[in-house]
């Protein structure tokens, strides 16, 4: 089950897909997938599962059966480093859907030269702003007016959730504080920087197919 909360006035749904949903403009963001980087890892020697973006496209899928989308946002590091086959699964799949906007905010790890990029369905940006107030960008951006709210990704938040018996578990989480919103990595394989709640922040941990707010 989503978390609903609002910001800057605007009804916006944290899903346990690890995204953000916002039905007044149908546009759902998404950050840190990192696709690739399992082929990056095997290419270095390092044994890891053989990788099939095919799968991880079809995560997005089900989001875009289920929700009325008009616009896809990628707030940084959508693939991991070097240009790899992958790269080309994702440009098919982007032409696929020419009636979704598909827009990347760059991210650290986005290094692919212009002419790759050109060949995806991508729109290429530093961040987008919409008119209530929230701003999109992969890491937080310094000197904003107090009314914005700056939407990010970049450090993969997580929680840590304690239980009786001893048992502690480790979530990804969205992270509220200091009007900065920082949304998981949806990328399945990109581990999780541990965030502890504070009364200054809110956290929202994504807890099987529902997201909690921690008290």
């Amino acid at each position: 089950m989503a978390k609903k909360v609002v910001l800057c006035g605007l009804d916006c749904f944290l899903l346990p897909q690890k995204a953000l949903y916002i039905p007044k403009h149908q546009l759902l963001v998404i950050s840190d997938w990192h696709l690739g980087k399992l082929m990056h890892f095997r290419k270095e020697g390092i044994f890891v599962p053989a990788p099939a973006v095919s799968e991880e496209l079809s995560r997005l899928d089900l989001l875009l059966a289920e929700l009325a989308v008009e616009q896809v946002l990628f707030l940084g590091d959508l693939f991991h480093s070097k240009l790899n086959s992958e790269w080309e699964e994702f440009c098919q799949y982007t032409h696929s859907k020419p009636h979704i906007q598909f827009t990347l905010t760059n991210g650290n790890h986005d290094i692919l030269s212009d002419a790759h990029w050109g060949r995806s369905a991508l729109r290429i940006v530093d961040h987008v702003l919409l008119e209530e107030g929230l701003l999109f960008s992969h890491e937080p951006l310094a000197g904003l007016d107090n009314h914005i709210i700056n939407v990010v990704g970049h450090i993969h938040p997580g929680c840590q959730v304690f239980l009786s018996g001893r048992q502690t578990f480790r979530l990804p989480c969205f992270h509220f504080e200091n009007r900065v919103l920082t949304l998981p990595a949806f990328g399945k394989y990109t581990g999780l920087h541990i965030l502890r709640k504070t009364p200054q922040n809110r956290v929202y941990a994504i807890v099987d197919q529902s997201v909690m707010e921690l008290p």
